[in-house]
């Protein structure tokens, strides 16, 4: 190797010489393949999240029960088609059981006269009391 002094400048070439027509195989359908160990165990308990609606038919005025009352309870805001019906006994009182958790509407009829809607959310597993003022 040649010894340059300081101060001196000294012209350097650098040859590269490279095969730019290589060929080069690109695969355009790659493959790839996941493998997952999903492990199910199914116990044969039976969780019961059914809820109740209860509650009492009264006359706006006089604050009295009114038996024979027709209950109609509706699923969601819709109030087009009951999906159950019930009357109130000789207590004004009445009782919806075995329901899907959600949201209803509730209404009493009785004659003519016709309650306002009601609306409630029922959480699983729980039971709700409605006032409904004819």
């Amino acid at each position: 190797m040649e010894q340059v002094k300081p101060g001196t400048i000294k012209e350097s070439l650098q040859y590269n010489s490279q095969d730019m027509d290589q060929e080069q195989e690109v695969n355009l359908n790659p493959k790839q393949y996941n493998k997952q160990d999903v492990r199910v165990f199914l116990v044969n308990e039976k969780a019961d999240y059914s809820c109740k609606i209860t509650g009492s038919v009264y006359e706006r005025k006089t604050r009295s029960t009114i038996k024979g009352t027709e209950i109609l309870l509706f699923f969601g805001y819709d109030s087009s088609m009951p999906v159950h019906k019930t009357t109130s006994d000789e207590n004004g009182n009445f009782t919806i059981d075995d329901l899907p958790p959600g949201f209803y509407s509730i209404m009493a009829v009785y004659g003519d006269l016709r309650s306002k809607l009601y609306y409630l959310k029922i959480l699983p597993e729980q039971n709700a009391f409605q006032v409904i003022l004819i």
